[in-house]
């Protein structure tokens, strides 16, 4: 379950207060909060097309009217802040001042701005906080010589930097392990979050213990993907990204820290009891098989314990024959490891060698069971004449869920197709029941003649229980779970203009209205929808807010207003071959990471896509309405991370960077391309950069009816018309994507804003930044570490996300 250089820097400091907020802003409680200002009267609480507005009607051209949102919001001095508010203006002009007050409500300054027109308008006024600042407030005016009628709605004053905090919060469990009494859930937090154990009676279903995993600054611990309980009764957890292990005794308050697995990378992927309280773990991305016994690690077998191998992804202990079988990737391999001898045998069957990941095992039953992609490999390891072992496929059951149970009574039970399902051993058969547990299943259990699962559903952590006997069953919901942060690894602004955020690992989806946000930075202001596994790119086209998750490149849209979650459209893991990576004569492989998007004006959604596991090629997916999607190869060996739609012609980036498990992880000698396909002919056709061999072209975009982009840490521009005349403009130094290979999927963005028709925005490496239309003079705007993504709002705030919080920096042209 996979389930953001030639100029000053901003230093504005972000306040941790989230928005700011006048009290009735909208005038939905009449005139309360506005305190009267100027001549008394003209001033009315009236529904105006639709509205509940403010009337200022101002009729003597010799008096001034107006309301004060008073008292005013708290401000700090030298800072930044910008009043919007939407106005329609029947007769004459509409005036907004943004007013700093000092302690005793001294007036030290203030900004104005004014508008006309005879329909809805924004009208805007900022300015810096002089010395000696309180509180901010917002004045709507109508001054001497004015006169005229306005109609006032939605008075809304935001900070230059404002940390909207987090968006998107999960309670589900990454990983979980048992004992005769307990489930024990571990829940992922994030960098800013530490995760945590849950401890959960099976009996009563409720949550009796809650542990915090400590980490330090150095080695922070995020979450984590392995549980096991020790033959000692010992609870043990593998975590990321440090590789650290964890011991926890039943009934202590808190956890121990047992160090980092000797010679872990980043993670501990899996983790299996051994005799005598041992534990066996493997990790990524040194392929490390290894032993925690007696307070020690000790590695076991060569570095990598498979040749090739980065990761030890999944592992199962026989203790009768003191054997402990290994699935290992990016290139899939089954090993059988005898942990007497050393002696190591093969196992995989040859029909599955194109596998990129061995991603699960188990050894229940007197039978080895082995995950590749979602089909589960039911194996009988045999022992041959010369001592060597080899396995035998007694079954291969498509589309079954991980996990599965433990073996009972001669079965094993598990989740194909959202029903629960049992395997025969000795018949070798699969048995469907109606029985729909409702929830991605973690860990399974017996309790007496019960089959136990615990997992992650829609609402929560949910507990499942099954009398096969009997065939009675329940799901229910666990109360009191940990409720954790989840890091946001997507945004995008939706076409209601409120700003939606895609969670990281655990899914999930956050919404914030612009403006509109409380003051409490620490959990979202709304309830975070469920249902989508990680976000990877949003868009809003043809009325619809489109979202591409991982994993599997899956396309949605939704349409606000309407059902959550979204409506599938298109799976581009479903596409292509497992054999296959764009060589000659081949199609492209299944596909999984979406970062780009495009949209054309007919209703055809593009999609720009990294390739599973231990691939280089990525592909472009086409989709639209009442048509069968299809996928692509654009340019072998190197991923899709951008597209823009200008001219009639589909243009796309690629990075050089392949998908997790390519060794090397940039394709040697080569340099970044940009492509074009026409719609109308089929056409696919690359064009040369005048570039130095840059490895990614990470964001592209439609400016004036040119295509702007960035490669590295220049700016490319070119009529869609003639493609292959780019000009190219150095705005930074290139990233430095050796040391942080990720952002050569995602590094940059590009777009425009109407409040500024003169300049384009954008980000790359920890930087807003606009660029001069005409000049192409570059401004950088804010630095912030950590800073990724970009994304406006209908008043032309900017939207980044560091870790789990969302962050805007209000734009003033």
């Amino acid at each position: 379950m996979a389930f953001v250089l030639t100029a000053a820097l901003a230093t504005s400091p972000i306040a941790h207060a989230a928005d700011l907020r006048i009290s009735n802003s909208g005038f939905d409680d009449g005139l309360s909060g506005w305190s009267g200002s100027h001549s008394p009267g003209g001033v009315a609480p009236v529904v105006w097309e639709g509205r509940t507005t403010a009337r200022v009607e101002d009729a003597d051209a010799a008096a001034a009217y107006g309301r004060e949102s008073l008292p005013g919001l708290p401000a700090t001095a030298g800072s930044r802040y910008t009043a919007f508010a939407t106005v329609w203006t029947e007769s004459g002009s509409a005036g907004l001042y943004l007013r700093f007050r000092g302690s005793s409500g001294q007036l030290l300054g203030s900004t104005f701005a004014s508008v006309s027109g005879r329909r809805w308008n924004t009208v805007t006024a900022s300015g810096i906080a002089p010395t000696g600042t309180a509180t901010v407030s917002a004045l709507i005016y109508s001054g001497v010589a004015n006169v005229g009628t306005a109609y006032w709605d939605e008075v809304l004053i935001s900070k230059e930097a404002t940390d909207l905090g987090v968006q998107i919060q999960s309670s589900v469990p990454n990983a979980t392990t048992f004992d005769a009494d307990n489930a024990y859930a571990l829940y992922t937090g994030t960098a800013d979050a530490n995760p945590r154990l849950a401890v959960i009676d099976l009996a009563t279903e409720r949550v009796t213990r809650t542990v915090t995993i400590p980490d330090t600054a150095t080695t922070p611990t995020v979450g984590g993907w392995a549980a096991a309980t020790a033959t000692d009764g010992s609870v043990y957890l593998g975590t990321y990204p440090n590789s650290m292990l964890y011991r926890y005794v039943p009934g202590q308050a808190a956890m121990t820290s047992l160090g980092r697995a000797e010679g872990g990378y980043s993670f501990i992927w899996d983790l299996e009891p051994g005799a005598g309280g041992k534990v066996y773990g493997g990790t990524y991305n040194d392929g490390r098989y290894f032993k925690y016994d007696n307070g020690a690690f000790t590695t076991i077998g060569g570095v990598p314990a498979v040749a090739g191998a980065e990761y030890v992804r999944s592992i199962a202990h026989d203790p009768a024959a003191n054997a402990t079988y290994l699935g290992t990737g990016t290139n899939a391999a089954l090993v059988r490891f005898d942990n007497v001898t050393g002696r190591t045998d093969s196992l995989l069957p040859a029909a599955y060698a194109h596998n990129s990941m061995v991603g699960g095992l188990t050894w229940t039953g007197g039978r080895l069971f082995a995950r590749l992609d979602r089909t589960l490999l039911v194996l009988q390891v045999i022992r041959n004449a010369d001592g060597s072992y080899q396995a035998v496929t007694d079954a291969a059951i498509t589309d079954a869920d991980l996990p599965h149970s433990p073996e009972r009574d001669g079965r094993i039970w598990f989740v194909k197709e959202g029903l629960l399902h049992s395997y025969d051993l000795a018949a070798r058969t699969v048995q469907a029941t109606t029985v729909r547990p409702g929830l991605d299943v973690t860990g399974y259990t017996w309790t007496g003649g019960t089959l136990t699962g615990l997992g992650a559903a829609t609402d929560g952590t949910r507990i499942f229980k099954y009398t096969p006997a009997t065939g009675q069953w329940s799901s229910r919901l666990v109360p009191d779970t940990p409720v954790l942060p989840a890091a946001i690894n997507a945004l995008g602004t939706g076409p209601d203009g409120k700003i939606y955020t895609g969670g990281y690992l655990t899914g999930g989806t956050g919404v914030y209205d612009p403006l509109h946000g409380d003051v409490d930075d620490n959990s979202p202001d709304t309830p975070t929808l469920t249902g989508l596994s990680q976000t990877d790119s949003m868009m809003s086209a043809h009325g619809r807010l489109y979202i591409a998750a991982y994993p599997s490149a899956k396309l949605y849209s939704h349409t606000p207003g309407g059902p959550w979650p979204p409506t599938l459209h298109y799976t581009g893991g479903d596409a292509g071959d497992k054999a296959h990576d764009c060589g000659a004569g081949q199609g492209p492989p299944p596909q999984d990471r979406p970062y780009a998007l495009a949209a054309a004006p007919d209703g055809t959604v593009y999609m720009g896509t990294v390739p599973k596991y231990g691939k280089r090629s990525g592909a472009l997916s086409i989709w639209r309405e009442g048509l069968p999607g299809r996928t692509l190869c654009v340019v072998p060996d190197q991923a899709v991370v951008s597209l823009a739609y200008a001219g009639g012609k589909v243009f796309g980036g690629t990075s050089t960077r392949g998908a997790l498990g390519v060794n090397p992880v940039f394709a040697p000698g080569a340099s970044a391309t940009l492509f074009s396909y026409d719609p109308t002919t089929g056409t696919l056709r690359t064009h040369p950069l005048p570039l130095i061999a840059p490895k990614a072209v990470t964001a592209l975009t439609e400016v004036d009816g040119q295509v702007w982009g960035l490669a590295g840490g220049s700016l490319i521009t070119f009529d869609p018309a003639r493609p292959d005349t780019i000009t190219t403009t150095r705005l930074f130094p290139d990233p430095d994507y050796t040391s942080r290979a990720g952002l050569a999927w995602r590094d940059g963005v590009l777009l425009t804003i109407p409040q500024d028709p003169d300049h384009v925005y954008g980000t790359l490496g920890d930087q807003i930044f606009k660029v001069s239309r005409s000049t192409k003079a570059m401004t950088v705007l804010r630095t912030a570490a950590g800073m990724e993504g970009l994304t406006a709002d209908r008043f032309g705030g900017l939207y980044y996300r560091i870790g789990e919080r969302l962050h805007r920096f209000t734009v003033t042209p």
